[in-house]
C-alpha cells in the first residue's frame, strides 16, 4: 500500500499563542486504511486532523513548520478548495456545517460550488445518498432530520465532492447509541466496499475499536504511539487509562483476566474476540448471583403524575407519563433523540410549566412556582457549558448563583463567608488554580465540572445533568461522575439524561426510559439489560459486558452483568473462568 497522507515534523502553534499543540509529528496513513486516533482532550487530536485538509494554516492562522503531503499534493501550498476532492471533514456538530434547507440542495452544494456538470450532481446526489442510506430524502427539510440522519447528509455532502479520503472528528458526539451504531456500520461499507480511506477521533470505543485497522496514540501533542488495536491495548492499556483515553471494556475485562494468571491465544477487544476465548471455561451453568437490592424506604423527591404535553404545533411530545424518584437516587434517563427526554426534564425543574396536578416536588405541587424559585432545590446542568457561563472568570462564575440570591452587587465586598463556599465548590471540582481565567478558557472537561458547581452552588438536593459527558475524555467523565456520586452520598438526587450506555451501568442505580413521549420502562439498571422489548423499542444498544455474559451464560434471567465489577464479583466465577 501506497501512502495516501505523509506528515514530516509538523508543528503548530495557535495564533496569538506562544506553546505548540503540535510538536514534532510525524505520520504515515496508507491509501484505503481505517485509523483511529485517541488520546485525552487537548492532546491536538482535532488539530492534527485539521492539517490534512489545509483548515491550518489556511482558515486557522498560526505558524506551521513541517512537511504535510496529501495524494501527493503539499498541503502548505495550496489554497483550501484545492484539497476538496481529496479529503472530506465530518464535524462533531452537523448543524455546524449544514447550509441548505432540503437533502438534496445540501449534498449539492459543494459540488455546484466546483462548477460540476448538472448532469453529473443529480448522479452524485442519487449515489451518495444511497451509500448513507438516505435514499428518499431529497426533498426533507434538513431541519425536520433527526441527529443521525443530519449526520448521514453531512456525510452524504461531503462524499459528493469524490473525495478519496473521510475524515471524522468526533462526529457521533451528539447521537444517540443506534444511530452511532449506524455511522459505523456506514464507514465500514465505506471502508470495505468503496475503498474509501477513513481516519475517525472518536470516544466511543466500545463500537469502532474492532473495526479500525490501526490506532494512533496522541499526548501533549505528539504521537507516541502506532499499531494494530491489539498491540496497542495489549501492552499499552494501563497507559492509556492514565492518560485518561477511553480503551474498550472487553479490553479492561481481558486485563484483569490476565492480572489472575489467563492467557489469550488473541488478545480481546470486541464481545466476539472475548466469547472465542472464554467459551469452553467457563460452565454455561455457572451462577451468576443477584445484586442485594435493598429497597430503601426514603421520602419521594420527585413525582410525575399523568403527565402530557403538545408542542405549540400539535404535536404530542409526553404522553400520559407517570413515575416518582426517591430521595438520594441515581436515576437515567434514556431514549433515542426526539423521545421526550429534554422535554420531560424541562417540566421537572420548571423552565416548562406544568398543569395542576402533575408534578410534585417533596410532595408539593409545583404549578404555581416560578423557574427562579425552582432553582432553590433543583440544580440544572445544560447540555453545553457554555449556555449558562455569564461571569468574567471562574470563580465569579463558581459563586454568581450565591451572589443573586443575597442581593450582592458586582462593586460590593464578597462577604468572607462566600469567598470560602467558592473557594471550597473549587477546591472540591480542582479548579482553585485556574479561579482567574475566563470559563471559555477552559477545557472541555473542565467547563463541565464548572458549570456542575455553579450550578449546585446554592446547595439544591436535587441536581439534573443533561448528557454531562458528551465529548469528553476517559478521565474527564470519570471526574465528573465521581462528583455525582459524592453528591448522591451526601443523600442529594442525582437525574442524568445520556446516551452512554457504559456511564449509566457504572454509575446510576435506575432508569427511566422514554419512546415517542411515552415511558416504557421505570426500574433497575442491571434489569434492564434483560428486558428485550424495551431494548428493542428504544434502540438501546446492550454494554460489551452484558452482551458478553449473556453468551457464556445462556441461563441468565432476572439480572444482566453489566460491569467488569459484576462479571468477577464472586471468587467461584472467577475460579470457572480460570
Amino acid at each position: 500500500m501506497k501512502p495516501i497522507i505523509q506528515l514530516k515534523d509538523v508543528t503548530y502553534i495557535y495564533e496569538d499563542e506562544t506553546e505548540p499543540v503540535l510538536k514534532d509529528c510525524s505520520l504515515e496513513i496508507n491509501e484505503g486504511e481505517f485509523v483511529l486516533i485517541v488520546g485525552p482532550s487537548g492532546c491536538g487530536k482535532s488539530t492534527l486532523c485539521q492539517t490534512f485538509n489545509g483548515i491550518i494554516p489556511n482558515v486557522m492562522e498560526g505558524r506551521i513548520g513541517g512537511e504535510i503531503n496529501v495524494d501527493q499534493k503539499n498541503v502548505l501550498e495550496l489554497d483550501l478548495k484545492d484539497l476538496s476532492t481529496s479529503m472530506g471533514l465530518v464535524f462533531q456538530d452537523p448543524d455546524a456545517q449544514l447550509c441548505n434547507i432540503y437533502v438534496e440542495d445540501e449534498v449539492a452544494f459543494a459540488p455546484e460550488n466546483l462548477k460540476v456538470d448538472p448532469v453529473e450532481i443529480r448522479g452524485r446526489i442519487q449515489d451518495c445518498l444511497d451509500k448513507v442510506g438516505m435514499t428518499g430524502f431529497e426533498n426533507r427539510k434538513v431541519f425536520e432530520l433527526s441527529g443521525g440522519q443530519k449526520q448521514k447528509v453531512g456525510i452524504a455532502s461531503v462524499l459528493a465532492m469524490e473525495p478519496q479520503i473521510l475524515v471524522l472528528d468526533n462526529a457521533t458526539a451528539n447521537l444517540d447509541p443506534q444511530a452511532t451504531k449506524d455511522i459505523f456500520d456506514l464507514l465500514q461499507v465505506l471502508h470495505k466496499e468503496f475503498g474509501h480511506t477513513i481516519i475517525v477521533v472518536e470516544n466511543k470505543i466500545d463500537d469502532i475499536m474492532h473495526l479500525v485497522d490501526r490506532v494512533v496514540v496522541m499526548e501533549d501533542g505528539t504521537i507516541i504511539q502506532s499499531g494494530t488495536p491489539q498491540e496497542v491495548l495489549e501492552s499499552s492499556i494501563d497507559q492509556l487509562t492514565d492518560m485518561g483515553v477511553w480503551v474498550p471494556e472487553i479490553s479492561e475485562l481481558a486485563i484483569q483476566l490476565k492480572d489472575r494468571g489467563m492467557t489469550f491465544n488473541r488478545f480481546p477487544i470486541s464481545v466476539e474476540d472475548a466469547a472465542q476465548e472464554l467459551e469452553g471455561r467457563w460452565r454455561s451453568e455457572a451462577p451468576i448471583l443477584p445484586s442485594n437490592d435493598v429497597t430503601q424506604l426514603q421520602p419521594e423527591a420527585l413525582k410525575v403524575k399523568d403527565l402530557d404535553y403538545y408542542y405549540p404545533n400539535g404535536t404530542q411530545a409526553l404522553k400520559d407519563v407517570n413515575f416518582s424518584i426517591k430521595k438520594g437516587d441515581f436515576v437515567t434517563i434514556l431514549g433515542t433523540n426526539g423521545s421526550g427526554k429534554t422535554t420531560l426534564v424541562k417540566h421537572l425543574m420548571g423552565i416548562i410549566r406544568p398543569p395542576k396536578g402533575k408534578v410534585f416536588l417533596k410532595g408539593n405541587d409545583t404549578f404555581k412556582r416560578d423557574l427562579l424559585s425552582m432553582t432553590d432545590d433543583i440544580g440544572y446542568v445544560f447540555q453545553n457549558p457554555e449556555h449558562q457561563f455569564v461571569a468574567d472568570n471562574v470563580f465569579e462564575e463558581a459563586i454568581y448563583s450565591l451572589k443573586v440570591k443575597h442581593g450582592i452587587e458586582s462593586d460590593d465586598e464578597l462577604p468572607d463567608e462566600i469567598k470560602e463556599q467558592g473557594v471550597r465548590a473549587l477546591m472540591d471540582v480542582n479548579l482553585l488554580d485556574q479561579k482567574d481565567k475566563h470559563p471559555f478558557m477552559l477545557s472541555g472537561g473542565e467547563k463541565r465540572r464548572l458549570s456542575v458547581i455553579a450550578s449546585l452552588i446554592l446547595g439544591q438536593d436535587i441536581v439534573i445533568l443533561d448528557e454531562p459527558t458528551t465529548g469528553q475524555d476517559y478521565a474527564s467523565a470519570t471526574k465528573l461522575l465521581e462528583l455525582c456520586k459524592d453528591l448522591q452520598a451526601q443523600g442529594k438526587t442525582v437525574i442524568m439524561i445520556t446516551h452512554d450506555i457504559r456511564l449509566v451501568c457504572k454509575w446510576a442505580d435506575s432508569a427511566l426510559v422514554m419512546h415517542q413521549g411515552e415511558l416504557i420502562y421505570d426500574g433497575d439498571v442491571k434489569r434492564l439489560f434483560m428486558n428485550e422489548d424495551v431494548l428493542t423499542k428504544a434502540s438501546l444498544i446492550e454494554p460489551p459486558i452484558s452482551l458478553l455474559a449473556k453468551r457464556l451464560v445462556p441461563s441468565l434471567r432476572d439480572e444482566a452483568v453489566i460491569t467488569i465489577e459484576d462479571f468477577l464479583q464472586t471468587e467461584e466465577r472467577v475460579k470457572q473462568v480460570l
